[in-house]
């Protein structure tokens, strides 16, 4: 079909016009941008306008329909009147009089949403009609069709026509010597001749003339015999290449698509621009924020460390603790204090756990509350540096927003306070070591009772056989003795297991309550952290989600650049 070349071209830059004009709505530019692309694409669908002129019988409608493959204008139904016909493309067949000299005709034919067809009055029925068509159409017109027919080529209407064409507008003039099958070849060439001069003479020079036959071109493209044959005879194939390449050069095919696609490489190239800086804006905000995290990190680590630190303090308390209870023990576990375990628990056993509690508090809750005092104080330090730091990094984006209120660090202090109160109660409250002492007291007043039982009868005995016989009180005296050294030593040992039960129970107490403490500490730092790191979520939000936006963007960016080079390239080297 005529114009394959240029409209393929033409669908690709529309293609590629659409792209640019939805990836401009993308990033939002211009109102002004936008109705500039809407513009360009609807000029560019705008269809080739062809004007068709001869004298009535010259051949014009078989002409068209032959050029088209398609009978949409009817030979020889319409009245020869003055009348001029538009052909356009509608979904429905309708007729529609513009004015008294002009009737638009919509039909649903496909190539009627590329081509425009003017077929005009025959010229030897038209006068007034000449200011019409040269004003109106041939100058808009990307190719006009002087027909003239083999069978009377000498009528001087047509020449009467082009009379009132400007000079200028003749580069798209083509003269068709139409129905040339009806003579021979030697008379055909003899009224080329006669056209060629003529024009020549008229014009200042002649036009591409073909000489062809419309009717067998239409034949060979709708019927399905001798297609070949009956092409060749029409010499249709010289005048559609002719045709073709005046399309390609005219100011309507592909200089106008050139012209587009540099003008959409202008408009590109500042929508791309705009895309790759708002893509380095992301890429410094976020190298910013890994600056700001790593920061955030390095103090975090710090804080930690100085847990550590807390953390020998309070085990040094304990220790201290420890010792103290160790003396008080040591004093309730004297040689005759542990014989007194055999009549039954001393006072001393009662308030001796309240006493240890009572002092581990003492010792404990200061260095508590002096650790977490401290880490108060140096994590407020943090937060000016950190705001400084947003400031100075994103000081006047009105992108992104940060909150200023400051964490509150007394609340953390004192959920941590409180939580770890609640570990020392449970840590120090705990039995486990009274229940263990209490065991061993008993156990050691178990023990106590079989010596003190036995030197105690051995002493009575002694006593009453003194009385009676010095042998049998010698016996029964160095049997009290034995008895009473036994129980020497039994309480002894007895006072080294206590001691040594609640040197074990103290040192795991303290690892308990240090590793809980140590716990607790950690997962408050931890919490902080998180809500200081919460401070950064929205800029976090915002670069992913235009991330999400832009590298798309980007992407269709690189490959519209692609297409209009290549576009631009081919139809450079066409032309």
């Amino acid at each position: 079909m005529i114009a394959d070349l240029y409209l393929q071209f033409r669908n690709r830059t529309e293609s590629a016009i659409g792209a640019l004009l939805k990836l401009a709505a993308d990033i939002q530019r211009e109102p002004e941008m936008l109705d500039t692309l809407q513009n360009m694409l609807k000029d560019i669908r705008e269809p080739l306008l062809f004007v068709v002129v001869g004298e009535v019988k010259a051949g014009k409608s078989t002409l068209l329909n032959a050029l088209f493959g398609q009978e949409f204008c009817k030979v020889d139904v319409l009245p020869a009147t003055d009348r001029i016909y538009i052909f356009k493309y509608g979904a429905r067949e309708q007729t529609v009089d513009v004015s008294s000299q002009i009737t638009e005709r919509y039909q649903s034919i496909k190539f009627l949403q590329d081509f425009n067809i003017v077929d005009t009055p025959g010229t030897n029925t038209m006068v007034v009609e000449h200011q019409t068509i040269t004003e109106n159409f041939i100058p808009r017109a990307d190719l006009v069709l002087f027909v003239f027919s083999v069978v009377n080529p000498w009528g001087g209407s047509a020449w009467d026509l082009l009379r009132f064409v400007n000079k200028r507008w003749l580069k798209n003039i083509v003269f068709v010597l139409q129905q040339a099958d009806l003579r021979e070849e030697s008379e055909v060439e003899v009224i080329i001749q006669h056209l060629r001069e003529t024009a020549t003479q008229k014009l200042g020079f002649a036009p591409p003339i073909f000489a062809v036959s419309a009717r067998k071109a239409f034949l060979a493209r709708t019927s399905g015999a001798d297609k070949e044959r009956l092409w060749q005879e029409s010499n249709f194939s010289a005048f559609e290449q002719h045709i073709s390449q005046m399309v390609d050069k005219s100011g309507h095919g592909l200089p106008k698509l050139i012209s587009v696609c540099q003008t959409a490489s202008v408009i590109l190239s500042d929508s791309a621009r705009r895309v790759r800086n708002i893509l380095d804006t992301i890429l410094r905000d976020e190298e910013q924020l890994r600056r700001l995290e790593m920061i955030i990190a390095e103090r975090k680590e710090q804080t930690l460390r100085q847990v550590d630190g807390f953390l020998r303090g309070i085990e040094q308390a304990c220790r201290r603790c420890e010792d103290e209870g160790k003396e008080l023990l040591e004093r309730n576990l004297s040689f005759w204090r542990t014989w007194r375990l055999v009549f039954g628990k001393a006072e001393w056993q009662e308030k001796f756990q309240t006493d240890l509690e009572q002092k581990m508090r003492e010792l404990i809750q200061p260095q508590v509350e002096n650790a977490l005092q401290l880490l108060e104080t140096d994590l407020r330090s943090l937060w000016p540096q950190l705001l400084d730091t947003i400031e100075s990094q994103f000081k006047g984006d009105s992108r992104l927003t940060f909150g200023q209120t400051i964490p509150d660090f007394a609340r953390h202090r004192r959920e941590l306070l409180q939580g770890i109160e609640l570990t020392l109660v449970e840590r120090i409250a705990g039995r486990d070591m009274e229940a263990q002492l209490e065991r061993m007291f008993r156990e050691t007043t178990t023990w106590l009772r079989l010596p003190a039982g036995v030197a105690a009868a051995g002493g009575i005995a002694a006593i009453i056989a003194a009385l009676s016989s010095a042998a049998v009180a010698d016996v029964t005296g160095i049997v009290a003795a034995s008895a009473a050294v036994i129980g020497s030593l039994v309480a002894f040992g007895r006072r080294r297991k206590i001691l040594s039960e609640y040197h074990r129970q103290m040192g795991a107490k303290r690892e308990e309550l240090v590793a809980a403490i140590d716990q607790q500490l950690r997962h408050g730092i931890a919490l902080f952290y998180t809500e200081i790191g919460s401070v950064f979520q929205p800029l976090r939000a915002f670069c992913a989600a235009e991330r999400r936006r832009y590298d798309p963007l980007l992407d269709r960016v690189r490959e519209l650049e692609k297409t209009l080079a290549q576009l631009a390239a081919e139809m450079t080297r066409t032309r």
